[in-house]
């Protein structure tokens, strides 16, 4: 399902500096949308699987931030189920994840925790923090992902990494969507044409990543049809008259004689 711009107002592409230096999932870019009829605010995130394994699941802490860095709000235990995030590979922005509707002026998002296909998991520690590539001594690549020092390849191009020391700290370079048909579940992100999923819709991201209390009419029972309402009322009728002549036959019955 292709959603027309004339339902979302996109904003301009965040491009997140802040990195989790332990962490196997580096957080790249996000995009927030509005939907035009309801004021709902939706989060497109775009994420590096910096491992050789495939990520399954993410569970991550978002924050919107006013303009001077404070916090406006906090979501915590986002999950993205369901990745499939093959080693070395972009992934994440295919899903829709429900924000707050206060007005913020840009998104801190922080990773909690990653599961694997082969049943491990990394979990952050208190102790680790936000760290610019700078603070953290990570060299950027030309294709503009940060790398850790001791990295001689690029984690998501796997072009060899520039040895020069001053290069954490140089500029990310513009990002661009592509616009080519995007591979089955890996739609891309365009300002023109924001993507939906069929899987998706919004009315199941809300209930699957979002931590709010959704309140709707219980369904009642479907009744029986009336045929098999007759039926099993016939064969308890049965049943009954049967049981009746049972007893009937065994108090007739007369001991035999020796």
């Amino acid at each position: 399902m292709v959603v027309s711009a004339n339902r979302f107002i996109a904003e301009e592409i965040q491009l997140h500096k802040l990195l989790q230096r332990d962490c196997p999932v580096l957080v790249y870019c996000s995009r927030r949308c509005t939907e035009a009829d309801t004021g709902a605010v939706f989060a497109q995130v775009r994420m590096v699987n910096r491992t050789d394994r495939k990520i399954t699941t993410v569970l991550l802490q978002i924050e919107g931030l006013r303009k001077d860095g404070s916090t406006l709000y906090t979501q915590q235990n986002i999950i993205l189920a369901d990745c499939h995030a093959a080693p070395h590979s972009l992934f994440g922005e295919e899903r829709m994840l429900v924000l707050q509707r206060d007005a913020a002026a840009s998104l801190r998002i922080t990773v909690e925790r990653v599961s694997f296909s082969d049943g491990t998991s990394w979990r952050k520690l208190p102790e680790q923090e936000l760290l610019t590539a700078e603070e953290a001594g990570w060299r950027t690549c030309a294709c503009g992902m940060p790398n850790p020092a001791e990295n001689d390849v690029c984690d998501l191009c796997g072009a060899e990494l520039p040895e020069n020391e001053d290069s954490a700290a140089a500029p990310l370079p513009e990002i661009e969507i592509p616009t080519e048909p995007p591979l089955p579940k890996r739609e891309a992100l365009r300002p023109e044409d924001i993507r939906i999923p069929d899987e998706y819709p919004p009315t199941q991201v809300i209930r699957e990543y979002y931590p709010v209390t959704v309140y709707e009419t219980e369904e009642e029972e479907p009744e029986a049809p009336r045929w098999l309402v007759v039926l099993l009322s016939i064969l308890g009728s049965l049943a009954l008259a049967a049981a009746g002549c049972l007893r009937a036959l065994a108090s007739c019955e007369k001991p035999l004689g020796i």
